[in-house]
């Protein structure tokens, strides 16, 4: 993972992180896939979040809709197994 992006956690801290990968779906939603490269067990956690666009600035969003969940996993399903 080459592509790194800080964000700025809820304590005000800036935080590096792996983008794992980024796409966008049918509905113009763009979504990120990134790691601290955290250990749970033999496997490292990922997170996923929506990208908004404020003036000017970038913010990650959680995705809280089931509907929106399910499309994003199988986009993400979709771009690992090709």
């Amino acid at each position: 993972m080459d592509k790194k992006v800080l964000i700025t956690n809820s304590q005000g801290a800036q935080v590096q992180a792996d983008v794992v990968m980024a796409f966008e779906l049918n509905n113009n939603q763009k979504y990120i896939v990134y790691t601290f490269n955290e250990r749970d067990n033999d496997n490292i956690k990922t997170y996923v979040s929506k990208i908004r666009e404020e003036n000017g600035e970038i913010y990650f969003d959680s995705i809280i809709d089931e509907e929106e969940w399910k499309n994003v996993r199988n986009a993400i399903m979709d771009e690992t197994i090709n």
